[in-house]
């Protein structure tokens, strides 16, 4: 009986988080040095795509002062989106960029540098 009750806990649980999570990780890369490292730098944030909004999300802890952000389209390969973050994370508003693949660039003031992509639709 106490397997059914957590089982039907555990599918609650997962099936909320399923079904109000539209958000889509973007897989940061950190485009560097050129040695390889076992943990990512403490100034890499993290970021996600909102389907329903269509908004960047960056999530960090404030360990720098702000991101610089810089949103490519790939099938023209031109800057089409530039904005400075908080170091704390913010949101990006993208709703106005055209149904396309894209590459997101973040710089930290110690010039690490964070690459990912995301589809706008």
């Amino acid at each position: 009986m106490k397997r059914i009750i957590i089982s039907f806990v555990l599918l609650l649980f997962v099936g909320n988080l399923l079904a109000d999570n539209n958000q889509t990780a973007i897989i940061l890369g950190h485009k560097g040095t050129g040695h390889s490292e076992i943990f990512d730098p403490a100034d890499k944030p993290e970021a996600y795509y909102d389907v329903d909004n269509q908004e960047i999300i960056l999530v960090a802890d404030g360990f720098v002062s702000y991101y610089d952000v810089n949103i490519i389209s790939l099938s023209t390969m031109s800057l089409v989106l530039y904005e400075r973050v908080d170091g704390y994370g913010d949101t990006i508003d993208v709703s106005s960029l055209p149904d396309d693949d894209y590459k997101i660039v973040i710089t930290t003031p110690y010039n690490n540098v964070y690459e990912g992509y995301f589809t706008n639709y």
